[in-house]
């Protein structure tokens, strides 16, 4: 396990530039302030570090020791005074270490592992939860000079192989290799309360940074626009507040609705297994009617050939007779049970059975049509919202709301759409169904009648065989005749029955549409609670930005140019940081 933890040891920078005015000074100086700090932010030293064009110069410090840094000369300390000597075509530098020097700011880094605080020595090869606790504020005890005026950017790096999942709220988080570095940019006159998280492994952290620079941002700013642009921020944060309780009231209304719907759609696969089952039984009797019509032409064959060698036997015309009465009872059956299937398949008759059990087709699909309008608009306006809000940071995480809302509005869109296509699809299909029905009812009810005449005839042909068994030849004909005639009835019954399995096995095509209806409408039911419970979500994120953006006014009042030209004036002389006691060159 690693054991050792580095910290930054120069972690605040103050950079300051200098011209000169008096003939005995160098023409441009430059001071850097140095901080050197514990791993907690506290001050253990500090350091200036000035530079100048080369020559005879004359500084002022309150200094305990002095050095040059990048030429071998005698530098000279007497009291405040420091004096010496360099070649005229380079800049030198001299370092010199301040007596008791207060910064401007109070820094404070502290640690915590677990939600236990610890010191850096402590933390250090530790594994688990790391929060790095940041805060800056101003030091009571040195000048506002640099505080009012100067911005800090703070920087830590961290580990990637060691660190994961980082956050740090307000920071800028950047990449570079395989760490990640974040910086917090401190504007004059402000302070900062931030913290780091990630979860580390024998955790160790590089040196990180404090540099301060005096801001100037030269931005013209119009307060009007920008109090237009906030006033309307804030109307519209109210306008999407309002929509998001209307977007709400509406989700808690679709998932109502498509409870309906969904037992709705319980009750039409109920009714469909029911049909299914009465075609079933149907189809199952088709088998019954075409042995029966074999038996009838076998039985006329048999008379044919009989006939045909003269014979007058009347047993075979008489289980010839039976067997046609069979046959028109059962054709009659037949036809009975298609009419009264024929009833029920169409759509107005499965609107009406579907209303009869408390749903109502034709008003959930104009309540699907309504809503799919209103998500419609919903949509649109949620889209607008955001794109008066996405490019604003600090609404960010409400951006990122309103677009994850606008995705669930549009799977539900889908879903309601895909509804409503079922619907037609269904009422598509019924009225084919019904059509080709009404062709079956239409083809059974000219076989019932042309049957029963045949049936007639056959009754006929036996009281005639009866009564003139000598006029023979007569009887084989109308025979023959019967037998080809029959042969095309017979066929007939063969298609009709063919007709018949189709059509059950359509409507188990219908069933198993219904069961896909059934799961859609169960994902429906489950995207309208994911919207509703999004909506409610949202609605409550509207609501904390309106109050947010209420406050905005109140914020800004009005002065946010102002609150600009504090930290672009030009008029700022800069103070020297290292000297207070008399007056130095003006800074720059």
């Amino acid at each position: 396990m690693k054991n050792s933890y580095k910290i930054i040891s120069k972690i605040l920078a103050l950079s300051l530039v200098s011209a000169s005015a008096m003939p005995v000074f160098a023409a441009e100086k430059e001071e850097v302030i140095y901080v050197m700090s514990g791993a907690d932010g506290s001050v253990n030293s500090v350091y200036a570090v000035n530079s100048f064009d080369g020559g005879d110069i004359t500084d002022y410090g309150e200094y305990t020791d002095v050095k040059l840094l990048n030429i071998d000369e005698n530098i000279t300390q007497n009291g405040d005074e420091i004096s010496f000597s360099s070649p005229e075509n380079g800049r030198v530098y001299y370092q010199g270490t301040l007596k008791n020097a207060e910064i401007p700011w109070n820094i404070s880094i502290k640690f915590f592992l677990d939600g236990e605080e610890l010191s850096a020595e402590e933390i250090a090869g530790k594994s688990g939860a790391l929060e790095i606790r940041i805060s800056i504020s101003e030091n009571e005890k040195c000048s506002s000079e640099h505080y009012e005026n100067y911005a800090l950017q703070c920087s830590f790096t961290l580990d990637t192989e060691l660190c994961r999942n980082i956050t740090a709220d307000g920071a800028t988080i950047a990449n570079v290799g395989g760490k990640k570095q974040i910086t917090y940019t401190v504007l004059p006159d402000k302070g900062l309360e931030r913290s780091v998280f990630a979860d580390v492994t024998d955790f160790e952290m590089a040196e990180g940074s404090i540099n301060g620079i005096k801001m100037n941002l030269d931005i013209d700013i119009d307060d009007d626009e920008i109090n237009d642009k906030i006033n309307e921020l804030t109307d519209g944060a109210k306008e999407l507040d309002d929509g998001a309780r209307e977007l709400y009231d509406g989700t808690a209304e679709l998932n109502d609705g498509v409870s309906d719907l969904n037992e709705g759609i319980q009750k039409l696969r109920d009714g469909i297994a029911e049909a299914q089952d009465g075609l079933s039984e149907l189809n199952e009797k088709s088998s019954e009617l075409v042995d029966g019509s074999a038996e009838v032409k076998n039985a006329l064959i048999k008379i044919q050939t009989s006939l045909s060698a003269v014979s007058s036997d009347t047993d075979e015309l008489v289980q010839l007779v039976s067997a046609s009465a069979q046959i028109r009872t059962g054709i009659d059956e037949l036809y009975g049970g298609i009419v009264k299937l024929s009833k029920s398949l169409d759509h107005e008759s499965y609107k009406a059975a579907m209303n009869a059990n408390g749903l109502d087709i034709d008003a959930l699909k104009a309540g699907n049509e309504q809503a799919i309008s209103q998500l419609t608009a919903q949509i649109t306006e949620l889209k607008t919202q955001l794109a008066k809000i996405e490019k604003v940071p600090q609404y960010a995480e409400e951006a990122e709301k309103l677009k994850a809302q606008t995705e669930q509005l549009e799977s539900t869109l889908t879903l309601l759409m895909g509804s409503n296509a079922a619907l037609g699809g269904t009422e598509t299909y019924l009225n084919s169904v019904s059509q080709a029905s009404a062709q079956l009812e239409a083809g059974a009810k000219e076989l019932k009648a042309k049957y029963a005449e045949f049936d007639k005839a056959i009754n006929g042909l036996y009281v005639s065989f009866s009564e003139m068994l000598l006029n023979m030849s007569e009887l084989s004909d109308g025979i023959n005749t019967l037998v080809s005639e029959y042969k095309k009835l017979d066929d007939g019954i063969g298609e009709y029955t063919d007709g018949v399995k189709k059509l059950a096995d359509g409507f188990a095509e219908i069933s198993d549409g219904a069961k896909e209806l059934t799961d859609g409408g169960a994902d429906l039911a489950d995207g309208a609670k994911e919207l509703m419970d999004g909506a409610a979500e949202m609605q409550d994120g509207t609501s904390e930005l309106r109050s947010e953006t209420d406050k905005i006014d109140d914020t800004f009042g009005g002065n946010l140019s102002g609150m600009l030209d504090s930290m672009s004036s030009d008029d700022y002389e800069v103070k020297s940081f290292k000297f207070k006691r008399r007056a130095l060159l003006p800074y720059r």
